[in-house]
């Protein structure tokens, strides 16, 4: 579901609301999705997050081999996991100056983010914002929420 059509139905998830941020920064190496996975899991492990477990690794999963396959070697990767009572809310930055690919099925071009598809159809909430630092590269991020 793309963020101009989804539906509102809950606040968004911010620090500011009172949800709590778990960070993770990594090399952007092969092995920066492993890391990512391993971390979403073992923060939802033991949460009432645990049943969007899934969900959110094989989503970081994408997002975080999307940023590598665009960022050099050099570049860091960082993920930001922000949990609260009804969701979660997870960016991924990396230091990349080129903007996030569109998903394929928006484009219908080749080298669009096969994985940018999957995000907009298994989150609740997703989208790019402007990253505060330099450089100035956007941040993909999703939310998922738990069904009542």
């Amino acid at each position: 579901m793309h963020p101009q059509t989804a539906p509102v139905t809950r606040p968004a998830i911010r620090v500011a609301a009172g949800a709590r941020p778990h960070l993770l920064s990594t090399p952007s190496t092969p092995r920066a999705p492993k890391a990512a996975r391993d971390f979403v899991r073992a923060v939802l492990r033991r949460t009432p997050l645990a049943p969007l477990a899934d969900t959110a690794v094989l989503l970081t999963s994408e997002a975080v081999t999307s940023a590598h396959v665009r960022t050099p070697r050099s570049a860091d990767i960082l993920l930001r996991l922000l949990t609260a009572g009804h969701g979660l809310r997870i960016s991924v930055h990396d230091e990349a100056p080129a903007r996030i690919p569109r998903p394929a099925a928006v484009t219908g071009e080749r080298d669009a983010d096969l994985g940018l598809l999957l995000v907009g159809e298994l989150s609740d909430d997703w989208g790019t914002t402007p990253f505060g630092g330099l450089p100035r590269s956007p941040s993909l991020w999703f939310e998922l929420h738990l069904k009542h």
